[in-house]
């Protein structure tokens, strides 16, 4: 799971520390920019990449879930406040979208290893 977290969480960081020009006029793009720039933007994505991807081998791992899940709520707020600013078209979607899987991650996170079970 941590492992696809922080592939994840990499994209995301390459995503908005080089964008597609196309993509940069879009209105969430031109909002996010607006909010800070991109690169900045991409550093928590860069973070919660690298944290997932070396607690994964690790057997304590819940600050890697927890900046995930961080990490994707900041991000709703961000669409939140966009969408309620008229700046961001449908941010509500965005929003449902990121707090789903910030749950899921959590919940995720509580589940016991596989040396768990059975203790």
């Amino acid at each position: 799971m941590l492992l696809f977290l922080a592939l994840w969480s990499a994209s995301q960081a390459f995503r908005l520390a080089w964008p597609d020009p196309v993509i940069t006029r879009t209105p969430t793009y031109v909002y996010l920019a607006s909010v800070a720039p991109l690169g900045m933007l991409a550093v928590p994505w860069a973070a919660c990449a690298i944290m997932c991807g070396i607690q994964a081998f690790t057997v304590t791992d819940w600050a890697a879930f927890a900046l995930a899940a961080g990490v994707l709520v900041a991000w709703a707020v961000i669409h939140l406040v966009g969408g309620v600013r008229g700046a961001i078209p449908q941010a509500y979607w965005a929003c449902v979208v990121q707090v789903a899987v910030a749950g899921l991650i959590l919940r995720l996170s509580r589940w016991p290893e596989p040396t768990e079970r059975g203790q």
